[in-house]
């Protein structure tokens, strides 16, 4: 298996977009309590969440190209996919109910209904007080957006892959149609159709070009992934409802972009020490999107009763982003990762149950071995050959 440490970095830089995001709307209120103007413009910041789902949608494809059309590679797939996202949600999710227990004026918490509990564990959509559909563990509402994606990729992948490539794009795409055209029912439904589940289908685009064998320059990629990046920086329109299609799309088209500009390129060395925080931060991602909103809010506070009056306002960011990440990386390495790679191990040979949780690509996708720097081994023939920019290898029948 090679890996993909470029996506690495891309996550460690989307669950760091996130954390500002969080980070500036915590000073904002903060701004606001004592009539001061909020520090910076958060929402281009907010688009770490639709680079998530691009990555997702990227490495769904990549890692899973040669398994369409097998029962078992169905199962495993989402066997892996509950192992990788339940523990650690499920874990989240119980300190949040304490919270809830102890402290029920912190959360927004239906008093006394237990359906909305049930519902926060089984990442089923459910309206909390205030009218918006989030679990009691606010970040969690991305992953029952994962969840369906998971269980569509899951069928997919009983199908030859042309098949169930159509399959994923045809279901999703339609279900956002229908959700467009005011045609579904009930709160799920319309949740689960929100055009943001986009977004997984252009990165699966990216994934479908990856496999394929497209490769870019060094030059080419930045260009693309610097263009995405210009393009998220423009502020949306708030009178614009969050979910109208054209707002989605106008965060789901560059994160998608940002996505093929780092997968297709050479791939970084992960050797050198100047990667290395990057590197562990995206392979905490994970742990720092479930946990950041509970450790900036508990900072707030404690930043409002002892800091507020002495310390500079701006302080509040650079500190809060240390104190998410530490965490996070902790916990990390404390529960995540050992649990994901017991679980994991169950039934398995000793030897794949050691395999660590990161992005990996069956070797039948790479078109030729590569160096860190993303030039040919000198014993390695290359298949294929270099057009412009754009490097493509054998052909990957969809």
């Amino acid at each position: 298996m090679t890996r993909l440490p470029n996506i690495q970095v891309l996550r460690a830089i989307a669950a760091s977009m996130i954390v500002v995001y969080h980070c500036g709307i915590e000073t904002t209120r903060m701004a606001a309590a004592s009539g001061s103007d909020a520090l910076f413009n958060i929402e281009p910041w907010g688009a770490g969440v639709p680079l998530f789902f691009a990555i997702s949608g990227f490495i769904m494809v990549v890692t899973t190209a040669d398994s369409f059309g097998s029962r078992a590679a169905a199962a495993d797939f989402m066997r892996r996919r509950l192992i990788r996202i339940v523990p650690l949600y499920w874990l989240v999710t119980t300190f949040a109910l304490a919270v809830v227990l102890v402290a029920p004026q912190l959360m927004k918490a239906p008093p006394g209904d237990y359906l909305y509990v049930i519902a926060s564990y089984l990442f089923f959509p459910y309206t909390r007080l205030g009218g918006d559909v989030r679990p009691l563990a606010t970040p969690g509402w991305t992953l029952n957006l994962e969840m369906l994606f998971y269980a569509v990729f899951a069928v997919a992948l009983l199908f030859p892959r042309r098949a169930g490539l159509s399959l994923l794009f045809g279901s999703l795409g339609l279900l956002v149609a229908a959700r467009v055209g005011g045609l579904l029912p009930g709160v799920a439904l319309n949740f689960w159709g929100d055009p943001i589940v986009l977004g997984f289908l252009l990165g699966a685009a990216a994934g479908i070009a990856y496999v394929k064998g497209v490769r870019l320059s060094f030059a080419a990629a930045l260009s693309l992934a610097a263009l995405g990046f210009y393009a998220l920086s423009f502020t949306p329109d708030l009178t614009v409802p969050e979910d109208d299609l054209f707002r989605r799309l106008g965060a789901a088209l560059p994160a998608a972009v940002i996505v093929a500009g780092f997968a297709l390129a050479p791939q970084l060395d992960e050797r050198r020490r100047v990667w290395w925080l990057a590197l562990a931060i995206g392979d905490a991602s994970y742990s720092l999107y479930l946990i950041h909103e509970f450790l900036l809010r508990a900072f707030h506070i404690v930043w409002g009763k002892l800091a507020i009056e002495i310390v500079p306002l701006w302080v509040f960011i650079p500190l809060g982003i240390v104190i998410s990440v530490t965490a996070a990386l902790i916990l990390y390495r404390l529960f995540e990762k050992p649990v994901t790679r017991r679980l994991n191990g169950l039934g398995e040979p000793r030897d794949k149950a050691r395999t660590p949780v990161l992005v990996r690509i069956p070797a039948s996708v790479v078109p030729r071995a590569m160096d860190p720097l993303g030039s040919a081994t000198a014993d390695t023939p290359v298949f294929g050959k270099r057009i412009g920019h754009v490097r493509r290898a054998r052909s990957f029948n969809a």
